[in-house]
């Protein structure tokens, strides 16, 4: 049985790559650099996300799958490269079939340029071209919430950020809620990634109930607040 790798992301403005670009002097506080970089992301497109390359990792969450052995794994912290080598690492050494939510438009582009800026080997899964080459399973369905899609095929919804903002959570020093966040959503995606295998006729019935099942099993066992309220959210008769 092949590995399964779904990973989840949390960004905030890229201060540090901002005040590179823009020449901000040393003592003009990281709040206005960010909010000069957003307003001119509005004015450019009428949206408030940071272009890729000026967005910073501040937390990776992947949920692995090794034959009848299924975990999550978490980090945040500021030292963004070693969030990339920590992710990096389980994709050299299992070769899973990678994936995440909005892997083809955000995820992947993302993890490109933010190794090249930090310098970090990429592993061998990136350097094919095309999924079938590098392991690399994008989910279609970029333009449509997490959330939506999880709640509408019968799992929870995913926990909220306080404020709905990551950067303002980040500036307030609550990583571990951000952590959460990201923990839960790439759950989520392990979980859609088998029901869309399901779906395409890759995955029968009984295979999807047992990683269903898996997972939930996994859940369980942990003792984090925010793996309770998941599992105290998840309907018992999903799948």
């Amino acid at each position: 049985m092949t590995p399964i790798l779904a990973f989840a992301l949390a960004t905030i403005p890229d201060v540090a790559g901002i005040r590179t670009l823009y020449g901000f002097a040393a003592d003009i506080a990281d709040s206005d650099v960010a909010e000069f970089a957003l307003q001119r992301q509005r004015a450019r497109s009428g949206e408030d996300g940071m272009p890729l390359h000026l967005q910073r990792i501040v937390a990776v969450s992947w949920t692995l799958r090794l034959g009848d052995e299924i975990t999550c794994h978490s980090g945040g912290d500021a030292d963004e490269a070693a969030l990339l080598q920590a992710l990096f690492a389980q994709v050299a050494q299992h070769a899973p079939c990678v994936t995440s939510w909005s892997g083809a438009a955000f995820a992947l582009p993302l993890l490109r340029y933010r190794a090249l800026i930090n310098g970090i080997t990429l592993p061998p899964h990136w350097f094919a071209e095309g999924t079938a080459q590098s392991g690399l399973a994008a989910l279609p369905y970029a333009t449509i919430p997490l959330d939506d899609m999880a709640r509408l095929c019968g799992f929870p919804a995913l926990p909220v950020v306080a404020g709905g903002n990551p950067w303002e959570a980040y500036r307030a020093g609550r990583l571990g809620e951000i952590q959460a966040r990201c923990d839960i959503e790439a759950m989520a995606t392990y979980l859609l990634f088998q029901r869309d295998r399901l779906v395409q006729g890759t995955l029968d019935a009984a295979d999807y109930r047992d990683a269903v099942a898996q997972a939930r099993g996994w859940v369980g066992q942990q003792a984090a607040p925010h793996w309770r309220d998941f599992l105290a959210a998840w309907p018992p008769t999903e799948g």
